[in-house]
């Protein structure tokens, strides 16, 4: 009995309140400057066999940029000006097209042509041309984060930067969008210092091209790191300076990420309280529906912290609706476990074994199966299912120490 307490006060709710998120799909635009499109020509030193080959490549340098309109325009212009069966029959140019194509997809958050796209892709065999396989494993890198497989997310980004090394022609901008995607998907993997060592590269490239607004979503990545790994005062200075970036160009949706994780430090903290102010004044800033399940999420587990069940209750039912409105499959799991536990269902055991755990473990999501696995084992505790409880909370504690982050 004592070994349970024990392993319950050290996991205790560090690792329950893991409400982290810096947005699954992060497709600001950027203005472009006379500056930035000098410094892009991130292929500037190939040899383009035809017109077609040369516009993909300018398409991808836009969604590089995170320039909607040009991307759009010259997308436009690809398919009025050529024939794209023709384009297609091309074993040279087809893998390019589509990769290019998914790419801009991604740029736009279309979700549902993502993978009509990528089975196309895949499908295919892969290009003898290095600069094309780049862009091609660089892509599904961030396709596979979007769709969060994340495991299948590190594969391919490790790829890409193996191949970035041997590539002398790659822009900083190409580079800054590698290391900070890099530093993304490493954030969900709990290989917290690698993150942390990619998104100070990214940073320090963005801010070079004076890229404000990515700027500050790598302070937003630095933060989340830093309050992983237990260093808050460290994160709080990186989500000021995100939040402080995001007033200085007028930028709601960096603000209201920037108060989201202020509130992720106060719950860490367990200033109840305080994480709540925050967790709402994000929620004002939002604009984006898809956005708010984020800080909902926050909100159902402060007031489950502070034994408010109703309040907490509230929030999970709203949240639930959000998500299957807007079909987001991982809130969806969240919303619904957090119910099943306020209301002590006992479809609670079942769901987190056979759906929660297995699709965190499955996308690669370290932190997660953690929590679910700790919600389990306090589940089996209340319940006097000791033998489970310290087999659960034993499994917790195996996969903390196997990640230096903790």
């Amino acid at each position: 009995m004592r070994n349970l307490i024990k392993h319950s006060n050290r996991l205790s709710r560090d690792t329950f309140s893991l409400n982290y998120n810096l947005d699954q799909g992060i497709v600001g635009t950027f203005e472009l400057s006379n500056g930035h499109v000098d410094n892009l020509k991130s292929q500037g030193n190939l040899k383009f066999h035809t017109p077609v080959e040369e516009l993909l490549y300018k398409i991808y340098d836009f969604t590089v940029l995170q320039d909607k309109k040009a991307a759009r325009e010259k997308f436009l212009y690809l398919n009025d000006e050529f024939n794209i069966d023709h384009v297609l029959s091309d074993p040279s140019i087809n893998l390019l097209y589509l990769v290019v194509k998914l790419k801009y997809f991604i740029l736009n958050n279309d979700r549902k042509l993502y993978e009509p796209i990528f089975n196309q892709i895949r499908s295919l065999p892969t290009s003898i041309n290095p600069s094309v396989e780049y862009i091609h494993h660089k892509t599904l890198g961030i396709y596979y984060y979007r769709t969060n497989n994340f495991l299948q997310s590190t594969l391919a980004l490790d790829n890409a930067l193996s191949l970035a090394e041997k590539l002398p022609y790659i822009s900083e901008d190409d580079k800054a969008e590698l290391y900070y995607q890099v530093s993304l998907t490493k954030i969900k993997t709990c290989d917290t210092f690698e993150s942390i060592f990619y998104a100070e590269k990214a940073l320090s490239l963005y801010q070079s091209l004076y890229n404000n607004k990515r700027s500050a979503e790598c302070h937003i990545i630095l933060g989340i790191n830093y309050n992983h790994s237990k260093r808050q005062d460290f994160a709080e200075k990186h989500y000021l300076s995100a939040k402080n970036i995001g007033e200085s160009i007028g930028d709601s949706y960096l603000e209201s990420m920037a108060l989201h994780n202020l509130g992720c430090i106060k719950s860490y903290l367990k200033q109840s309280e305080e994480a709540i102010y925050y967790y709402l004044e994000s929620l004002k800033r939002k604009r984006e529906e898809e956005r708010s399940v984020f800080s909902i999420l926050g909100l159902v587990e402060e007031y489950y912290f502070l034994q408010q069940t109703e309040f907490s209750k509230e929030w999970a039912e709203q949240g639930l609706r959000l998500a299957k409105r807007i079909d987001l499959t991982e809130y969806i799991l969240h919303f619904t476990a957090h119910i099943y536990l306020l209301n002590k269902d006992t479809e609670l055991e079942p769901y987190i074994l056979q759906q929660v755990i297995p699709y965190f473990k499955n996308a690669g999501n370290e932190r997660y199966s953690i929590k679910y696995m700790e919600m389990l084992a306090k589940y089996y505790y209340e319940n006097q299912q000791y033998k489970l409880a310290s087999e659960f909370f034993d499994s917790c504690l195996q996969n903390i120490k196997s990640k230096t982050s903790y």
